[in-house]
């Protein structure tokens, strides 16, 4: 799903979805989700929220158990895993939701079901830890800790511009899309809007079905994209009012391919992912893209490496739409 949607989701779904200087603060600092106690991990919190669940539905829907411990010689743990057959076997949205119904995790929120689904899609093997998803996105606050003054300096008139969020959507110039929230594919396939043009695959690769997604605009400025062509209108919001967001370059080419944990982690390896608040990412955007004179918007894709997308958890309400 991207940063717009077809003028047929619009009316099946009456909800949209769609798919200069080095990156800032690019070491590898990732903190876990802020709903998850950080000495435990996130693949630890990920398996206890899991055994409960498991419990308490009776483990339906799981097909058997299967161990597998770390290579340690004979004083491994061996931790004992679930695979989810149904969420693995779907192929559509609707599918996905009812298996995540029957395993207890619909009520997961988005970084939680991102967790959850990533970890499915790449199984551990033997002797191999579970995937964690989460410790691939590093946390925004910490990379700035590690910027300098001097580019903090240097970028304060990039930061000093509006920056904003835009979602862009409706084939027809003359008339405006009538749905008033952008809402994540879950939502839309729980209400039985979902379309023949939702993308499965990237949700089954990284997860991501409880997320809405966006472009950056710097002073009315986005990246350009060619299906931008298609489209009539956008929704805007203020990048600083977004409480919890995160961006990377399109991961899917990466990520949509049989591979284990171990090979899911290397995949991720090197990747630009970022999350924090909306203030935060806009600050490491600015100083990763300063001095590009006129352009901005385009020298962030360079940042980050590759044509970007802003991610935020849920839907946003619409307050208005404006004719591009």
């Amino acid at each position: 799903m991207r940063a717009r949607s077809s003028e047929k989701e619009e009316a099946e779904q009456r909800s949209p979805q769609r798919r200069s200087a080095g990156f800032a603060g690019t070491e590898p600092a990732a903190g876990p989700h802020h709903h998850l106690p950080r000495a435990a991990g996130n693949t630890a919190v990920a398996r206890a929220i899991a055994r409960e669940r498991q419990e308490a539905h009776g483990e339906s829907g799981h097909a058997a158990a299967h161990t597998a411990g770390a290579n340690q010689g004979s004083g491994a743990v061996h931790i004992q895993r679930t695979a989810d057959e149904e969420l693995r076997e779907a192929k559509t949205p609707e599918q996905i939701v009812a298996a995540l119904k029957k395993s207890g995790h619909s009520e997961d929120d988005a970084w939680e079901l991102m967790q959850y689904m990533t970890s499915q899609q790449f199984p551990a093997g033997e002797g191999q830890a579970d995937f964690d998803m989460l410790g691939s996105i590093k946390d925004a606050s910490e990379a700035l800790q590690k910027v300098k003054a001097v580019r903090r300096k240097m970028a304060a008139s990039l930061l000093a511009k509006r920056w904003t969020i835009r979602h862009y959507t409706g084939s027809d110039p003359n008339t405006p899309p009538g749905f008033q929230e952008v809402a994540s594919t879950y939502d839309n396939a729980a209400a039985g809007r979902a379309s023949e043009h939702t993308n499965v695959a990237d949700w089954r690769s990284l997860g991501n079905i409880k997320f809405t997604f966006y472009l950056v605009a710097v002073d009315g400025q986005v990246p350009p994209r060619n299906w931008l062509n298609n489209t009539h209108w956008y929704a805007e919001w203020d990048l600083d009012r977004i409480p919890e967001c995160w961006v990377s370059p399109d991961l899917l080419e990466k990520m949509n391919k049989p591979m284990d944990a171990d090979g899911a982690r290397t995949a991720m390896q090197g990747a630009k992912a970022f999350r924090g608040t909306g203030s935060q990412l806009k600050e490491l955007l600015a100083i990763s893209a300063f001095g590009a004179g006129n352009d901005p918007a385009s020298a962030l894709d360079t940042a980050i490496g590759g044509a970007f997308e802003l991610k935020v958890p849920g839907g946003l309400p619409v307050a208005e739409w404006h004719k591009k």
